[in-house]
This record gives structure tokens, C-alpha cells and sequence, in this order.
């Protein structure tokens, strides 16, 4: 069934265009399908956060993401742009499911995307309109792609996985991703269907995994941990190893997206 489901979502083609970058990402993705109960088991869920000059396949990525959720299209919003109630009414009419926010960069108008920051434990925020002020709560998560890098606290940043596309496309990695662009929502919507029906074995694997890998990252990087930052990571790292059951990934596969987790967490620890 792995090899089925992976023939299925054209994961050969991601893998050739993202590597272990893609791995992650797609990792995040599959743990987005139960981000209410991975919320209530780790206090929190982080969002997505997609960096790259333009050209570098961040649509391509969001795309084939949302077509696993069996949608053809992209719908995104750039809070620069919108209203602030237009941006409530995006959060509130989501549901569960990610909302992909784009910086607008290059807008006179600066959003504050910090003020997202109670969004990572589903807590409520107010949103300020000529009308007055409304609370809202938003029980999904959210994908934020931008270039240049968005302008926030070291704090928000905490609570976020990033993706950084900074590889160059070479002939090779434009044909797979052509591959991937003729994927329909019809095809790759057997991937939801799957892991909603292992929606219990993963929250377990979670319970059992999450904490060990935590534990691990703690003991690789003891000076100055980043407490939030190695969480996520424990939690990334036991959803590569869900999502490697769900696909049968290569040794390889899995081992680079775990090296490129932990790299990561490195980073969010280098003193500033």
C-alpha cells in the first residue's frame, strides 16, 4: 500500500525538486491533519514558514500541498493587503485546515505578524476594525510564504518550521516539477484519505516518539537550548518517522530529513 500511495502522489518527482527540505514540509503537512489533537498533546502546533527568492518553487511546493488536500488551487491571502476582518473571516471560515498567508511585500502597509503568535496554542487574538474589536478563535494553522523574510520577533519565529528553497533548478529538477504541476486533486487526495484513517495510530506514534527525540536534542545541544524550538523539533522528527511508514521512505530519505531537522534546532540554539 506505501509504494501505491507513493506512486500515487508522484512523491519520487517532490523528492527529485525539494529533497529533505520537501520531506520536512510534507511531514508538517501530514501532522496539519490532526493539528487539534497534536495541539492538545504538545501544548502547541507550529506554522509552516516557506522562504525563497522568487522562482525558487515556493507555489510549486504550496501547490502540491493543497492538491494532497484535494484542492487544484492555491488560495492564499496577503494580510498586508486585506481588511483586518476580511483576514478574521479567512481564519474563522477555515476550520481546521491550513491558511496560507503571503507577506505582500513591496505594500505600504506593514502587518504585525506577531499578533499571530497565540495562534500556535489555538489561542484567542482580537482583531482591531472601524467597526470596533472582535475576538476570534482559529482551530487550524497556518503556512506563511514570503521573500524577502518576513519582519517579526525572535519569538515568532519560535514557533514556526522554516523552509528555506535555496536550491537552483537545474533541467533535471524542471522536468519533475512539470511532473508534479499535472498531479490532480483526484489523484493525490488518496493521501488525506489515508492519513485521516490513521489519524489514531499516528497520534500514538507522536505520544511515544516526540518525547524521546526531544530528550535526544536536548542532550546534542545542552548550552542555551531553544525550550520551543527543540520541542518542535522532537515533534518534526517523530512525524518524519510517521510519515516514513505512510510512504516507505528509503534510509536515506529519512535520515536526511531528520539531519535536516536537527540542523535546524541548531541553528534556533546559536546564541544571537
Amino acid at each position: 500500500m506505501q509504494n501505491e500511495l507513493q506512486s500515487a502522489i508522484r512523491f519520487d518527482d517532490f523528492h527529485a525538486v525539494f529533497g529533505s527540505q520537501g520531506v520536512v514540509a510534507l511531514a508538517w503537512w501530514l501532522g496539519a491533519q490532526h493539528v487539534s489533537q497534536i495541539r492538545t498533546e504538545e501544548q502547541g502546533f507550529p506554522f509552516l514558514y516557506v522562504t525563497g527568492r522568487t522562482g525558487s518553487g515556493k507555489t510549486t511546493l504550496l501547490s502540491y500541498l493543497s492538491t494532497l488536500n484535494g484542492s487544484n488551487s492555491v488560495t492564499s491571502y496577503a494580510p498586508a493587503h486585506a481588511t483586518p476582518m476580511g483576514l478574521a473571516r479567512a481564519l474563522s471560515d477555515a476550520g481546521e485546515h491550513p491558511v496560507i498567508l503571503e507577506d505582500g511585500y513591496g505594500s505600504e502597509r506593514r502587518f504585525d505578524w506577531n499578533q499571530l503568535a497565540p495562534l500556535y496554542k489555538s489561542e484567542p487574538i482580537w482583531v482591531i476594525s472601524q467597526g470596533g474589536q472582535s475576538q476570534i478563535t482559529f482551530k487550524g494553522t497556518l503556512v506563511i510564504s514570503a521573500n524577502p523574510p518576513i519582519e517579526c520577533s525572535k519569538q515568532f519565529v519560535s514557533r514556526t518550521v522554516h523552509i528555506d528553497l535555496f536550491t537552483p533548478h537545474t533541467v533535471n529538477s524542471r522536468y519533475h516539477a512539470e511532473s508534479l504541476q499535472q498531479l490532480t486533486a483526484d489523484q493525490a487526495s488518496v493521501f488525506s484519505h489515508f492519513v485521516q484513517r490513521q489519524a489514531a495510530q499516528t497520534i500514538s506514534a507522536i505520544q511515544r516518539l516526540a518525547p524521546v527525540y526531544t530528550a535526544s536534542l536536548y542532550d546534542k545541544h545542552p548550552s542555551q537550548p531553544n525550550a520551543r524550538s527543540t520541542q518542535i523539533g522532537g515533534l518534526l522528527m517523530a512525524l518524519v518517522d510517521v510519515l516514513s511508514l505512510t510512504l516507505n521512505l528509503s534510509h536515506e530519505q529519512r535520515q536526511e530529513a531528520l539531519g535536516q531537522i536537527e540542523h535546524n534546532v541548531a541553528l534556533a540554539n546559536l546564541p544571537y
